[in-house]
Parts: C-alpha cells; sequence; structure tokens
C-alpha cells in the first residue's frame, strides 16, 4: 500500500476513533478533548500501538504516514490556539481583573515552583526541570465551566473569578512557555547563565513582540481591508484565508525571530482578528475545521504517543507530582482570592476550579516533547496528570459548595445556556 493511501486511511480511523470517543465522554458529563485523548491512548502502545500495525510499517517511499500526521497535527496545535485567541474574553478579564489576576498568578507560581523543585530533587537538569513545571501552570476551564452550569452557579462572585482567571492564567502560561523556550540554550548549561547570551536571546524576544503588538494589528486590518474587497466580487471566504495567512505568519514569525513558541504567535493573531469586522465569520467558519479535522488529529496524536504501562517504574514521582498539581493550583489560586477579599469557603471554590489542566497543558507537553526538552517517561506522567486532575474537579466543586446555596441556585434556575456556550468555547 503506497504512503499515500496509508495517510488518507488512518486519518479516517484516528478521526472516527475520535469523534466517538468524544461523544462517548460528552455524555458523561465530560470535556470531548479528554474523549478525544483516551482514544488515542486505546489505539497508542497502551494497548493496540497503531503505528506498529505491519500494514503501516511497509510503506513504498521514504515518507511515513505517522510523520505526516504529525506535520498534520503541528498544524493543528497552531490552529487551535489561534482559535482560543479568537474567542478570549477580554472584557471578562477587565471586568474580575483584581482577583482573577492574583488567583491565576498564585495558580502559576506555586505549580512551576514546586514542579521544578521536585524535578531537580531526582535529578532532572534544569532546562527540563523548569518545563515540567511549566507544564503544570496551565488550566481548562471547560470541566468546570460545565460543573458550574450544573450547579447554577456560573453567575456566583466565585464561578466568575474562576473564568477570568483562566483566561489571564492562559496568557501568563504562553509567557513562560515563551521564556522557558527562548532561554532554552541558558537552562540546558547546568544552570549557568551566560549574561551575553541572555541578554541577546531575552533581545530577540522583546523586539519580536515589539514588532508584532506594533505591527501586529494595522497590518491584520489592512489584510482584512483587502480581503474584503475580493469577498465582494469573487471568493466568499476570503475572510478566512486572511485569517489564516495572519495566524501562520505570526507563528512563523514569533518562533523564527522571537525564538518564543509558534503557538504564542498565533494566540495574539487570534486576538487581533477578534478585533476586525470579520471576526464573527471566520470564527464561524474556522471553528468547524479545527473541531471535526485538525483538533481530533493533535488530540488523538498525544494519545498514540504514550504508553501508560511506563508508569509503573515512576510511581514515586508521579504520585508527588499530581500532588504538586493539584496543591499548587488550590493553594496558589486560592491565596490569590483570600487576599482580594474572598472569603474562605469562596476561596476553596476559586481553588478547586482552577485544578483541571486541558489544551495548553497538552500543547505545552507536547513541544517540550517534540523539542527534547522532556524525555517520553516524563511525557506520559504529565499526560496522565492532565487526564486525572480533569476527572476529579467536578466531584471535589461539588463538595466545595455549600448545600443551600445550592439549593437556593436550583430554585431559581437561572438561565445561564447562553453565558456557557461562549465559555466552554474558550
Amino acid at each position: 500500500m503506497s504512503t499515500s493511501l496509508q495517510i488518507l486511511l488512518c486519518i479516517a480511523i484516528l478521526i472516527v476513533a475520535a469523534k466517538l470517543s468524544g461523544a462517548l465522554a460528552g455524555r458523561m458529563g465530560l470535556p470531548v478533548v479528554l474523549g478525544e485523548l483516551i482514544a488515542g491512548v486505546a489505539l497508542g502502545p497502551t494497548f493496540l500501538n497503531f503505528w506498529g500495525l505491519s500494514w503501516l510499517t511497509a510503506a513504498t517511499n521514504s515518507v511515513s504516514a505517522e510523520s505526516v500526521f504529525k506535520v498534520l497535527a503541528e498544524i493543528g496545535v497552531v490552529l487551535l490556539m489561534f482559535v482560543a485567541g479568537l474567542e478570549t474574553d477580554v472584557q471578562m478579564m477587565r471586568r474580575a481583573v483584581a482577583p482573577a489576576f492574583w488567583a491565576a498568578t498564585g495558580g502559576v507560581i506555586l505549580p512551576m515552583v514546586g514542579g521544578a523543585m521536585l524535578s531537580r530533587a531526582i535529578g532532572l537538569g534544569w532546562q527540563e526541570s523548569i518545563f515540567v513545571g511549566t507544564i503544570l501552570t496551565a488550566t481548562s476551564v471547560t470541566i468546570t465551566a460545565q460543573t458550574l452550569m450544573n450547579l447554577k452557579q456560573i453567575r456566583s462572585k466565585a464561578g466568575s473569578t474562576i473564568l477570568g482567571a483562566a483566561v489571564i492564567d492562559d496568557v501568563l502560561g504562553l509567557v513562560v512557555l515563551s521564556l522557558v523556550i527562548a532561554l532554552g540554550p541558558q537552562l540546558a548549561s547546568g544552570g549557568s547563565v551566560s549574561w551575553h547570551g541572555l541578554s541577546i536571546t531575552l533581545g530577540r524576544m522583546v523586539v519580536c513582540l515589539i514588532t508584532i503588538f506594533w505591527l501586529g494589528p494595522p497590518v491584520t486590518r489592512w489584510i482584512f481591508k483587502y480581503a474584503g474587497r475580493l469577498h465582494g466580487s469573487h471568493d466568499g471566504h476570503t475572510e478566512v484565508a486572511a485569517a489564516l495567512v495572519v495566524a501562520f505568519l505570526l507563528a512563523f514569525h514569533a518562533e523564527w525571530t522571537g525564538g518564543m513558541a509558534a503557538i504564542t504567535g498565533s494566540y495574539l493573531a487570534g486576538l487581533f482578528v477578534a478585533a476586525t469586522p470579520a471576526h464573527q465569520k471566520v470564527t464561524h467558519d474556522l471553528q468547524p475545521m479545527v473541531s471535526a479535522f485538525f483538533g481530533p488529529l493533535f488530540f488523538v496524536s498525544i494519545g498514540l504517543e504514550i504508553n501508560a504501562w511506563q508508569l509503573s517504574g515512576h510511581l514515586g514521582f508521579f504520585s508527588l507530582l499530581l500532588v504538586i498539581a493539584i496543591v499548587g493550583k488550590l493553594a496558589g489560586c486560592g491565596a490569590g482570592a483570600f487576599f482580594n477579599g474572598f472569603d474562605t469557603r469562596e476561596s476553596l471554590i476559586v481553588g478547586v476550579g482552577m485544578i483541571p489542566r486541558g489544551e495548553v497543558g497538552l500543547i505545552t507537553a507536547t513541544i517540550g516533547w517534540a523539542a527534547g526538552i522532556v524525555t517520553r517517561d516524563i511525557y506520559v506522567q504529565v499526560v496522565v496528570i492532565v487526564l486525572v486532575s480533569t476527572l476529579i474537579t467536578p466531584g471535589l466543586l461539588r463538595f466545595a459548595f455549600p448545600k443551600d446555596a445550592l439549593a437556593e441556585a436550583v430554585a431559581v434556575g437561572a438561565d445561564i445556556d447562553n453565558i456557557l456556550e461562549d465559555v466552554t468555547n474558550s
């Protein structure tokens, strides 16, 4: 069988598996992403070893179906973060800026420091240790938002803060990721720092960000201005094409010029496109392609790399890292809320709501593994931590809210469907 036929068949099989598993997860009240990830785990070396099947290892040329699939998954990463930028609610960040900012900041610092210190304690290098901590900083609000809806608490003080903090958390996580990627050579030198090299690295990053924020918005508007003219005369999808051009150019610029992660550029591209009149059309037309094709391929690709049996030799480190991942968010985010006027119960709710990791954490882990910063063993462990943290959150949230508040909210039966739709898509 030729490689091209292998690729076509692989894509069909993996998309079917991802969507079926995602639909099942949705019926169970879990994020679709979690189902897609589990589909990959089931097909990977843990059980079926999909890429090791005989009909996939016998290609007629040097390009394997697996390598092409990985390229598609990398494109999916860029598009996922572009859509995340499109759907970022900047107004929500501004409304709950103080408690949300400090909750997010605490939830970034504690897991990162704890994860890095534990990794150093078992003998990992500085770069890998700091990257492990970086992976633990990300929060996914999807499962939390769904649970808040079920509990009729999405409009509560704690609920609004969680949603705002999750957005800020993603932004801070991208900043940390960009710093770690850019400073990689310095961190890899055993902790010793060349101030000359450090200044060059930071200079590249600063210049890149300045050019992105200075030229990005006007260039984006200029591109869409001319795309609108083409739209009026020939093509009805030029706005989407223009959006993709902006996303890929900024992703390229961020990594090639600034030495940062490409997803930082695509996320910022999403913010810039969101400020244009074509925002709704681009989101409407692009979201199905990402949700139906590139997104599932990316999350299945993560699962395909996971061999859960590798955990057996690292249960001690895995258990401690899981505790740091949970307690770090609980204490860091909770403290940020507590010192901004929240009582103990509300602070606990905010901390619990920020525990689950999700898309950004998985993307960060994948970038680290692909770049050779983290080993496969570490990669497997952090992906499993993402799974566990997502699964335990709904039950913890139900326990954290006082029963009288839940009963009152259910009796009122507030209409929150429209709010939830906006939040869970971000």
